[in-house]
């Protein structure tokens, strides 16, 4: 049961992302599968659970399972699950002259990331669930549900016998989804589910380095994917059980997705990212406000390409997902989800203190002080954009969803303060900053690559591309 608890979610993930966008290489997709597997399948446990169905292996198993049987008559009804198809996806096959040799610099890179990579899996085996934060709400809650089974019943018994009854709200206010993986990995006889989040870091790491590789050298990917990856405070959240990584990695992954589409004007991409996003509400509830930023974004970019319902087709995944546990908590539990839309409400009424520059003055210096782990990809970023305007115009909107992401990152700042006042923040600017530096290190990597490469070099040493790519 254990291997089966692991591998479950990453075959769902692939077939889904089968249907979703055929054009993926083999090893972007297995990388991508973990993510996602694990995504859907919180999702169906949760749906499962409100139609009366309780938390079990066999239960989620056998009924998602049937949406996996439907999905391979669907492929094979198209042709992209046969035998044929299987011999491209086969990353070993004709491995001799399509890798180029690897360099002593690339040999170095991929020894470093095979060793930190490895560290973090030990480091978050070794040590028990024991930040606070999980221990009192998300592996709390989790262990919850597996005893009872139910969500309301975890709710109910928590009203009874643990704590006060007003503890409740705050436990059942976040989304469930790493509550939800680890549930399932507690069912599955995993006695501690710490080992998601490694692997978590090793397929964000995968994905970023693939959606690089297009369009860089590969020395030039090993070297970025290496500074994502060690990026200390991200690099220690992957160790632990919070929400943070796992939202990062979601609205990271699917922020890259979102520009591959614009560059390739591949519908698959746009589906995952827009997927992709709504799972990282599933995670946390910061997302609306930056999602909306891309929405606007997205809107800029398809009407002059008269591309009229791209923007609909962009929000109904995000929405679809996103509203899910608000209405839940507040029709099914009683309790008021932790949403974005209170403050967006009220700093829309309050929009005219915007001009206050004495707060504007603290709120700088309280971020400059809360985003001092991720100096590193901030660095980066300013001197980028005096010394390479040129490929900035290239790529103007990934430009565009980097200033997005931090210039709604201030004024959110700025108003949550105005509202809240300045008690309440602890470090969690520094978790929620967490989120923009996956795409913040992408949007550098890109715009410093070397003009002599080409894109069309990509094929010629990653399997699974070029002219027998599926």
């Amino acid at each position: 049961m254990l291997i089966l608890g692991l591998l479950f979610p990453i075959v769902l993930g692939f077939i889904i992302s089968l249907l979703i966008s055929p054009e993926i290489a083999i090893l972007e997709r297995i990388a991508l599968a973990y993510g996602l597997g694990y995504g859907l399948l919180t999702l169906g446990m949760f749906l499962l659970n409100v139609l009366g169905i309780e938390f079990s292996l066999l239960n989620t198993i056998v009924l998602l399972s049937g949406i996996l049987i439907l999905s391979l008559v669907y492929l094979k009804w198209k042709n992209r699950f046969d035998y044929s198809s299987l011999r491209k996806l086969n990353p070993f096959q004709r491995t001799k002259g399509i890798r180029a040799p690897l360099s002593s610099f690339e040999i170095i890179m991929i020894v470093l990331l095979g060793f930190f990579a490895l560290s973090n899996v030990v480091i978050a085996v070794y040590w028990p669930v024991h930040s606070w934060d999980s221990l009192s709400t998300y592996d709390f809650r989790a262990r919850i549900f597996t005893e009872t089974k139910f969500i309301p019943e975890a709710a109910l018994r928590m009203r009874h016998n643990f704590f006060l009854p007003w503890y409740t709200i705050p436990v059942f206010q976040y989304p469930p989804m790493t509550s939800l993986v680890h549930t399932w990995l507690y069912l599955s006889g995993w006695s501690s589910p710490k080992f998601f989040y490694p692997l978590l870091l090793i397929s964000l790491a995968a994905i970023f380095y693939f959606c690089l590789r297009d369009y860089s050298p590969r020395y030039h990917c090993l070297l970025f994917t290496l500074i994502l990856m060690t990026i200390p405070l991200m690099y220690e959240h992957a160790t632990n059980a919070y929400t943070n990584f796992p939202f990062a990695f979601y609205f990271g992954v699917g922020t890259l997705y979102l520009y591959r589409w614009m560059l390739t004007q591949k519908r698959g991409f746009l589906a995952l990212s827009s997927l992709l996003l709504g799972l990282s509400s599933w995670v946390r509830r910061e997302s609306l406000l930056f999602f909306l930023g891309y929405l606007v974004i997205v809107l800029v970019y398809s009407i002059p390409r008269r591309q009229f319902f791209v923007p609909l087709l962009f929000s109904i995944p995000y929405f679809s997902i996103e509203f899910l546990w608000g209405t839940y908590t507040l029709n099914i539990l009683s309790i008021r989800s932790a949403t974005a839309m209170p403050y967006l409400l009220a700093s829309l009424r309050r929009w005219h203190e915007i001009f206050d520059f004495m707060r504007w003055k603290g709120v700088a210096t309280l971020l400059r002080s809360r985003v001092a782990g991720f100096r590193m990809p901030f660095f980066l970023l300013i001197p980028i954009i005096f010394l390479y305007l040129d490929k900035i115009r290239q790529h103007v909107f990934l430009f565009l969803l980097v200033v997005s992401n931090l210039v709604l990152f201030g004024v959110g700042t700025y108003f949550f303060i105005t509202i809240r006042g300045w008690a309440p923040f602890g470090s969690a600017p520094t978790r929620l900053f967490m989120m923009f530096v996956p795409i913040i290190c992408y949007f550098v990597a890109l715009v410093t690559t070397e003009e002599s490469f080409l894109p069309e070099q990509r094929s010629a040493d990653v399997p699974g591309r070029g002219e027998n790519a599926p």
